[in-house]
């Protein structure tokens, strides 16, 4: 079995069952050392739900090493097909073997999705031109990692529910260490800023946004 940290959409178990249907032991745990950050171009946005290529509110959430921060995140254990299978849905991460704390204290290891780069994804992801062209390409032309986006709403609405779900400390936590692409401004400031995100309990995400 292989065990995998979720910080985003994968807070929702149900979310995290489209994919590995089969897996075992949800629990929440910590990862010191990392924040969350709305720095990556979510083409599911631009493919399935219609979002414009030329907006700023592109953002879906990766992780990026930090030692001032601890991020609170989701971990259970699933067979490696299923691993195979979540490793497509995220085919645009890298993903890094990270050490989590339990609530008890106990220290274990997952597997945690992180920031990439352009360069690394077109040459080491992506076989081919084509193959880049079909995941990416024929949707959008421009950088997927970058520090200028905004979050999707309905995207950080979902995150932001399910974090609820588990409890006010996880929700504070996703508030206060998770960063849109500047890497400055945490979600909580951009929430009290935000037109787009006001009543973002009332927006209908469903589990379906996540991928």
């Amino acid at each position: 079995m292989i065990s995998v940290i979720g910080y985003g959409s994968l807070l929702s178990e149900a979310s995290a069952r489209e994919t590995v249907p089969g897996l075992k032991n949800f629990r929440i745990v910590e990862v010191p050392g990392y924040k969350r950050i709305f720095n990556k171009v979510g083409i599911v946005f631009l493919s399935r739900y219609q979002a414009d290529p030329a907006s700023k509110t592109l953002a879906s959430c990766s992780t990026l090493a930090d030692e001032h921060s601890s991020i609170i995140c989701s971990q259970f254990e699933c067979t490696s097909d299923d691993y195979a299978a979540l490793e497509e849905r995220e085919h645009r991460f890298n993903w890094i073997q990270v050490d989590t704390r339990s609530s008890s204290g106990d220290i274990s290891k997952g597997y945690m999705c992180t920031t990439s780069s352009d360069q690394y994804y077109r040459t080491r992801k992506c076989r081919t031109a084509e193959e880049y062209q079909s995941r990416v390409g024929q949707f959008y032309d421009g950088l997927i990692w970058r520090n200028d986006i905004l979050p999707y709403p309905r995207y950080l609405s979902f995150c932001l529910q399910a974090a609820e779900a588990l409890g006010e400390d996880v929700l504070d936590n996703f508030l206060d260490h998770s960063y849109l692409a500047d890497g400055k401004t945490s979600i909580r400031t951009y929430l009290d800023t935000s037109e787009l995100m006001k009543g973002w309990r009332q927006f209908d995400c469903g589990y379906r946004y996540s991928k």
